[in-house]
């Protein structure tokens, strides 16, 4: 109430002597009021018309047998619908990589995750089966969001899965061959130097 006193008193419209006395208890609640009145700057408003399977399949659960794994991810508030629609190809990219590091860690070895190399053009045209996009208001400023819809169906799991088998199954046999290697090549230079010393050996005998 005070900042509103001065400024109706610079434009002449009163004065502190004409202002009329008030509470200062009521000046605080009416403080407090404006101010939660206004939303805060990281508060995020969607619209009603937001589908639903957006937040129903934020954190995917395990499939039952036969059924498919749906992850949905989204972009985040951006200032433009391009930039949106990018962050939520970085996102959909990123949750496959972490399906496949998940699989990975029930094997007997451990993929790095660098190893992961997932094609966009195949998430967009093999996994993504809806898309989303819309507006949020973040404060006074309106937002952009892009959200898509993971399906991995039971068919596609099963590949997955073979796949990161049969590179685990090759790391494990290429290592095993490079032991072999490196014995049958000890083995070849034992070979050699007993054949060298051999040799040393008869002109002494013979002497």
């Amino acid at each position: 109430m005070a900042g509103l006193v001065f400024t109706l008193a610079c434009c002449g419209a009163t004065t502190r002597a004409d202002a009329p006395k008030t509470d200062p208890s009521s000046a605080q609640l009416t403080d407090e009021s404006s101010t939660l009145s206004v939303a805060p700057l990281d508060h995020i408003d969607y619209p009603l018309d937001r589908p639903s399977w957006i937040e129903e399949h934020r954190v995917p659960t395990p499939p039952s047998d036969g059924a498919d794994l749906l992850i949905s991810v989204g972009s985040g508030p951006a200032a433009s619908p391009e930039a949106a629609s990018e962050m939520m190809d970085v996102m959909a990219r990123g949750a496959v990589e972490n399906y496949l590091e998940q699989i990975a860690q029930d094997g007997p070895e451990v993929i790095p995750a660098e190893r992961f190399d997932v094609d966009m053009d195949w998430v967009r045209d093999e996994l993504i089966s809806r898309r989303y996009e819309g507006t949020v208001g973040m404060g006074d400023d309106v937002q952009y969001e892009s959200v898509c819809l993971l399906r991995i169906s039971d068919e596609q799991q099963q590949k997955l899965s073979r796949s990161i088998q049969n590179y685990q199954l090759e790391g494990r046999l290429s290592t095993v061959g490079a032991i072999a290697l490196i014995g049958f090549v000890g083995l070849l230079s034992g070979s050699v130097g007993l054949g060298w010393l051999a040799s040393r050996q008869r002109p002494r005998a013979a002497a």
